[in-house]
Formats: structure tokens, C-alpha cells, sequence
């Protein structure tokens, strides 16, 4: 388990000085049926982070935060990669209040939708930010039945898609822009 994993399981919070326990709440009978009708293939727990690699159901592509990338589009999201050869396609998927947060260990920091961005950029997912605020807020559901997740932006409403008909460096960017799910909003989570 990582270390990040037991930080988040034991509740350790860090305020600029101390470092605080607190305690987490136990799974209930509740939270395990939850878990059971969903059938999960990585535990959707509301106690810990789960370490995961994203893959486009639509291009069977992993989803890689572009850290090399500079400016407004370091640690862009693109669903590009045929493996996981490293960090780039690691996330940490972390059970928060009502929302989920996205982690990336290429970029070290948390998945955001850029929603100020304008134009084909607009709502873009980065791994971008340092602390969690309304645009790194998501929720994920898993369609236990057609065998795939989506993820949708809290800031916005909006599902993420793999924008595949983008070419060169935008292509397979993800963005938080559909109201509704097509093939382009499908991901594979494990």
C-alpha cells in the first residue's frame, strides 16, 4: 500500500505545523452493499485512496498527464498511451465528502477541469493543482452492467471526454464538456 494511501486511511492531516489524527469513518453494512451492487474492480471505498490507472474505452488508450508539457497545458490528460510505463498513467482516486478527487503521480498534483479556459480547451482535465477547490471535484459511477465508468465534473455538471477527433497534441485530450454519454465518455478504471 502506499504511503499516500495509509496517510488517507488514517485520517493524518499536516495544518502547517502538527501533525493531527483523525479518525475515519468504518465501512458500514450500508457502504459494503454499496460496494457489492456496484462489483467495482478496484474498492470504492469511503475509507482510503485507491491507486489506478484510466484507460478510453473508445481508443483502449491510458491516460497519461502530459508533465513535459509547459504553460497553460503542463499535465494535460490525454487517453494516448498503449501501456503504463510509468507514472504518467498512475492516478490516485480519493473518496472525499459527496466527490472524488483524481491524483497524479507523473505531475504530483490533482486533477482540475479548466473551466475558464475558452474555446476546444474549454474544461480541459489537468494535473494541476496543489489543494482540492471546486474544479478538482468528481464523480465517478461505474455502469456495472456495460462494463465502464464515467467521470463527471462537479464544478460544471459536464461528463469528461476523450476528445479523439482533436489531432496532434490535442488529440485524445480529456475535456469536462458532455451532457450526456457517448462513446467518448467511457473509461475502463483498474
Amino acid at each position: 500500500m502506499k504511503l499516500r494511501n495509509v496517510v488517507a486511511a488514517l485520517g493524518v492531516v499536516s495544518v502547517a505545523g502538527p501533525v493531527m489524527m483523525t479518525a475515519m469513518p468504518a465501512a458500514t453494512a450500508d457502504t459494503a452493499a454499496v460496494q457489492q451492487k456496484l462489483g467495482d474492480p478496484w474498492d470504492i471505498g469511503d475509507d482510503h485512496c485507491d491507486d489506478v490507472t484510466i484507460k478510453s474505452k473508445a481508443n483502449n488508450k491510458y491516460v497519461a498527464a502530459e508533465v513535459d508539457y509547459t504553460g497553460y497545458v503542463f499535465g494535460q490528460l490525454r487517453a494516448r498511451s498503449g501501456s503504463v510505463g510509468g507514472n504518467w498513467e498512475k492516478y490516485s482516486i480519493c473518496p472525499m465528502d459527496g466527490y472524488k478527487t483524481i491524483w497524479s503521480y507523473g505531475a504530483k498534483r490533482y486533477v482540475s477541469a479548466e473551466l475558464n479556459y475558452t474555446g476546444a480547451d474549454t474544461g480541459m482535465l489537468r494535473a494541476r493543482a496543489t489543494e482540492v477547490k471546486d474544479y478538482e471535484k468528481f464523480q465517478i459511477v461505474h455502469n456495472e452492467a456495460a462494463g465502464y465508468y464515467t467521470i463527471k465534473s462537479l464544478a460544471n455538471g459536464k461528463y469528461v471526454s476523450a476528445e479523439l477527433a482533436y489531432k496532434e497534441g490535442g488529440y485524445a485530450m480529456l475535456r469536462a464538456r458532455a451532457d450526456s454519454v457517448g462513446s467518448y465518455e467511457k473509461f475502463l478504471i483498474s
